[in-house]
């Protein structure tokens, strides 16, 4: 890759983090206008990362970009986490379903390393990490369902919900049950059982979503 666009991508990166964390905890607004003029000044950068920016948070649902109106924070609310959910737990229980099309043992092998990473993160409270391998557990798993239009929904969702999560503080109980869970899937998967792979994942996901609510409260 060329350096400039190295550099380039690097300087979009960070300001889409930075604006996704300031808006996740509340420097701005639900129903703020994003004027590009403020950003640059507030980040210190040029107009093209900001817009860039904006596209993908727009594509992750945090903002709202109108024509002729420009762009504004939404409300992340309890709705609106509760719909993103909803429409994840078709994707994540279908894609899981469909790795077992095409999963080895080799896979399975690959899944429980990172497991075990998952839960010395635990044992850590090492919170950046265990999100992190949480989703390389459930992304290798749904790569191997070959499905790149599913995926990209997916993973147009996992930055927001992992940065609300990191707005709260993590339950022990919950990261416990966690591990349950993914241990679950992991021996659905071993034994190729569909039927409790599937009761395994949606079980996977409802918790989630009802942890995640319980901590945004009313």
């Amino acid at each position: 890759m060329d350096k400039t666009m190295e550099l380039s991508n690097t300087i979009y990166s960070k300001i889409r983090e930075q604006l996704r964390k300031d808006i996740l905890f509340r420097r701005f607004e639900p129903g703020r206008r994003l004027k590009i003029a403020e950003l640059t000044n507030l980040y210190n950068v040029s107009q093209m990362p900001i817009r860039e920016a904006l596209q993908q948070l727009q594509g992750e649902g945090l903002i709202i970009i109108e024509p002729h109106k420009g762009a504004y924070v939404r409300k992340v609310d309890r709705e609106f986490v509760s719909n993103i959910y909803d429409i994840r737990r078709v994707i994540e229980v279908f894609l899981t379903q469909q790795s077992l099309r095409s999963i080895t043992d080799k896979d399975i092998h690959q899944l429980e390393k990172i497991q075990q990473y998952y839960e010395r993160a635990v044992a850590k409270e090492d919170v950046g990490a265990l999100l992190n391998y949480n989703k390389q557990f459930h992304t290798a798993i749904y790569k191997l369902a070959h499905n790149e239009e599913a995926m990209r929904i997916i993973e147009g969702h996992w930055q927001l919900i992992n940065g609300l999560r990191l707005s709260f503080s993590p339950k022990a109980d919950r990261m416990k049950e966690i591990i349950q869970e993914h241990r679950d899937i992991l021996q659905a998967l071993s034994a190729r059982d569909e039927a409790l792979l599937t009761s395994a994942a949606v079980t996977h996901c409802l918790k989630a979503k009802a942890d995640l609510l319980g901590e945004m409260g009313d």
